[in-house]
């Protein structure tokens, strides 16, 4: 991550992140977040809203399982990455967005509590050589049924299956920058 704007952003997700395989087989996640800074306005005397960003937040490979894995709707998380913009045709003219490429990410840990289990890989080397990724306990060993070590409980999130990336596909429409992605996830798929 040497060239571009390296940003951190903190806020709250505000879609259920999305998983899919690309059709090159490398796994990518995304979801929308809002940061919303607070200032103390003097003259009113009490804290107020500024003005709610809000960013496209991308990341992959196995960062990408354990984002399924771990992250929700409503969470409060810090994202770190590069910042870009995503152009993009919709029915009202061109359209921009915010994206943060993430390199770190996680639940922000001022604002609640979490449990860590770390991911162990099997196998070769990275999501490509074939490995798994499973939690510290897991007895399932599959990507998509990671195990919980602290509950031993199968954690929701993981690779969808075929229904859910045409599902995907039809709902994103063509306003959304990640409708031809999905598109293909499902091309690659399906059989």
């Amino acid at each position: 991550m040497s060239n571009g704007i390296t940003a951190t952003v903190v806020g709250w997700i505000a879609t259920a992140p999305r998983q899919v395989i690309g059709p090159s087989g490398v796994a990518f996640a995304s979801f929308r977040m809002a940061s919303t800074p607070r200032y103390y306005d003097r003259a009113a005397g009490s804290w107020a809203d500024g003005r709610t960003e809000w960013i496209t937040v991308k990341v992959f490979r196995d960062a990408a399982f354990n984002v399924a894995a771990s992250l929700h709707k409503g969470d409060p998380v810090v994202v770190r990455g590069r910042l870009g913009t995503s152009e993009w045709e919709s029915e009202n003219g061109p359209r921009t967005d915010l994206v943060l490429e993430a390199s770190a990410l996680g639940p922000d840990l001022t604002r609640g509590r979490c449990a860590f289990a770390r991911t162990v890989h099997v196998g070769g080397e990275g999501q490509q050589g074939g490995s798994e990724g499973r939690a510290e306990g897991a007895v399932d060993g599959s990507v998509a049924g990671v195990v919980d070590s602290a509950a031993e409980q199968p954690v929701a999130g993981g690779v969808e299956n075929d229904a859910d990336l045409a599902d995907d596909a039809e709902e994103l429409g063509p306003e959304d920058p990640f409708a031809d992605l999905a598109e293909s996830a499902v091309a690659v798929a399906t059989p």
